[in-house]
């Protein structure tokens, strides 16, 4: 099997690391409330380089990342199918991330011109999501698996559920960014506005949003528990759980502190790129795990074949 070259190995990564950079800056656009710094697209207030608000520059870094981005994965897409179009599982990823790119344009561009409606903006955050894990699927297939790690058919199996519960992690977080339903349980928890759950519809996305984390923590425990007693890679199988914990920490300091406090932006901020963090480590150990990487070579059965036919008396 044709392996991936260093050099394509790095752009991979590169590409990964963008994407990731890409949903951070786009969480740092949504806290200042800079979405509409550039009133206007592709240009930014009728120019190419905007010049003024601290808004318009923060949406500008945005629009920025994200042609840096798009100039990596295309790399990515166009070297995998002219050097590696035998290696599926690696060209399906890249050629998928190159494909989600105008559409994310086209739901950026849709956000500006509405005015940042709710739901796009959930949508738009999804659909970047999405676009991460595939180009750190990508990056995962173009990397060599470790030679001597032992996985256990239990491990395997657990390693791939957190990444569907960190799907629909994300699709609530979205829900909560469409909702505006950030601060609908007050500065209360693990208590949403004096009950489980109080206060309609946004208090229960909210909680809905909670119940998920705390799902997601109970398996990435697991996940670390089967890995130290020998079932996986210690490493792989216990950063999961760090930053998860990291990441419920974030979220729980957010609450805690309320909209009024200073900490909010960076508290806010730190949740939405840990929530990147989490979610390409879960992708890529499951990937890891489970995926096309570690198929077992199939082995090929010889044909049993009948016993030639022997004239009659012949033994």
């Amino acid at each position: 099997m044709l392996q991936p070259s260093p050099g394509f190995r790095l752009l991979a990564v590169a590409a990964a690391a963008g994407a990731w950079a890409l949903v951070a800056v786009g969480g740092i656009v949504r806290i200042t409330e800079s979405g509409l710094g550039c009133p206007d697209w592709p240009l930014c207030d009728g120019r190419v380089v905007p010049q003024g608000s601290k808004e318009a520059a923060i949406e500008f870094s945005h629009r920025a990342t994200a042609a840096a981005v798009t100039t990596l994965v295309l790399l990515v897409a166009a070297w995998a199918l002219l050097r590696y179009r035998s290696r599926v599982e690696l060209v399906v990823p890249a050629v998928v991330a190159a494909a989600l790119i105008p559409g994310q344009a086209v739901l950026g561009a849709v956000v500006v011109w509405l005015e940042l409606p709710g739901w796009i903006v959930g949508v738009h955050f999804v659909v970047g999501m999405l676009f991460l894990a595939a180009t750190v699927a990508t990056a995962v297939a173009a990397w060599p698996a470790r030679r001597g790690v032992v996985w256990s058919k239990g491990f395997v199996r657990l390693a791939l559920l957190p990444a569907w519960v960190g799907l629909l992690l994300v699709g609530a977080g979205a829900a909560v960014v469409s909702a505006h339903a950030d601060d609908a349980c007050g500065e209360e928890w693990p208590a949403c506005n004096g009950a489980f759950v109080a206060g309609g519809s946004d208090a229960a996305i909210q909680v809905l949003h909670r119940t998920l984390a705390y799902g997601l923590a109970l398996l990435v425990l697991a996940l670390a528990v089967a890995a130290w007693r020998g079932g996986g890679p210690r490493l792989a199988g216990s950063l999961p759980l760090l930053t998860v914990l990291a990441q419920m920490g974030f979220g729980i300091s957010l609450v805690l502190a309320g909209e009024r406090s200073g900490a909010h932006d960076v508290l806010a901020g730190l949740h939405v790129a840990g929530a990147g963090i989490v979610w390409a480590l879960l992708v890529a150990l499951a990937l890891r795990a489970g995926g096309p990487l570690r198929a077992p070579k199939r082995r090929l059965r010889l044909r049993q074949q009948a016993p030639p036919l022997l004239p009659k008396g012949v033994s």
